[in-house]
């Protein structure tokens, strides 16, 4: 009896840690939640220099990295470039994915991530506000809104980096060797110098910015990370929104999403992917602009990603100033 009890509470502590993960996470007080929440900052102003298009190998696309890259460099944040050209269905592309670290000594990464490339079309000029502008400049302002924190944190052992895919869109139909360029690039260079095993999560944001968004929690493995999400929501909005869904028929069901993340996932990574189900009615049509972006509900889903990281890297908020 007393080695079956054992053995029971063994089984418990192992499914335990399997699903809720090793990486300590400590829920902010309500007057950090406040601080974050109440920070002037504007998802707009982020995001409005990245309305253009930003097709791989073009101007646009260069223009963009460097706001990016800049951002960044601005911030004394370690900035790394893989740049790489191949084969693609209108020719040799140059592609370059942009890698922004707080700490490279760190020995593991929380990764906040979005394609910073728009697509293609002969048509009309394709502007991508939710495909990707909008996450992107969620990158950018969480940077910034966390950057004092994030200096300060006496979190040596995990630090935060974050990823801008270049060449996400298909430059004719989406197959496996026409979509996710830079994804698959990437994780194959990780794979190889060791870097990959550093990632303790990935999160993945795409085609964010459109009004009533539903996000499901696609993968089992870290379903513990996004009821986190789920709370913070609630705790925000005091349960004026539900963006985050738990009832979605999508739930554990990301194996049909076809992004930037599949490389890293065929790999063991542990992936968090925000992107909504269905998709914005905007989706891949010249409506895809700045017009048609709800930027209330872009704000909010800025303030809950930098409450996450936040919480997940046990930042200090408190001591904060929330103009700061």
């Amino acid at each position: 009896m007393i080695l079956l009890s054992l053995w029971s509470l063994l089984l418990f502590l192992v499914i335990y840690l399997t699903s809720t993960g090793c990486q300590a996470y400590k829920p902010l007080s309500q007057i950090a939640l406040s601080t974050l929440k109440d920070q002037h900052y504007s998802i707009q102003d982020y995001s409005k220099p990245l309305f253009i298009p930003r097709i791989a190998g073009t101007p646009g696309n260069e223009n963009a990295r460097s706001i990016i890259v800049n951002h960044f460099q601005q911030l004394d944040w370690d900035v790394t470039l893989d740049t790489f050209t191949t084969m693609t269905p209108v020719g040799p592309v140059k592609f370059t994915n942009i890698i922004a670290t707080l700490n490279p000594k760190a020995e593991k990464r929380l990764v906040m991530s979005a394609h910073y490339d728009s697509k293609y079309y002969k048509d009309f000029e394709f502007i991508g506000a939710t495909d990707s502008a909008v996450p992107c400049g969620m990158l950018l302002e969480m940077a910034v809104a966390l950057d004092n924190p994030l200096k300060n944190s006496k979190n040596d052992d995990t630090t935060l980096q974050m990823v801008f895919f270049d060449g996400e869109e298909a430059f004719e139909k989406w197959t496996d060797m026409d979509s996710i360029y830079g994804a698959r690039h990437l994780a194959q260079e990780w794979e190889q110098s060791g870097d990959l095993k550093k990632i303790e999560v990935l999160v993945l944001l795409d085609l964010l910015g459109a009004p009533n968004p539903t996000l499901p929690n696609y993968y089992p493995s870290t379903s513990w990370l996004f009821n986190k999400l789920v709370h913070i929501e609630q705790r925000i909005t005091h349960g004026t929104t539900q963006m985050f869904d738990l009832n979605s028929p999508l739930t554990f069901r990301g194996h049909i999403m076809q992004d930037d993340h599949l490389p890293f996932l065929h790999r063991g990574v542990d992936i968090i992917h925000a992107i909504p189900y269905p998709f914005p009615e905007v989706w891949h049509k010249e409506t895809d602009d700045p017009e048609h972006i709800d930027f209330q509900v872009a704000q909010t889903l800025s303030i809950i990603f930098r409450c996450f990281v936040a919480e997940y890297l046990e930042l200090s908020i408190d001591i904060y100033h929330s103009e700061l």
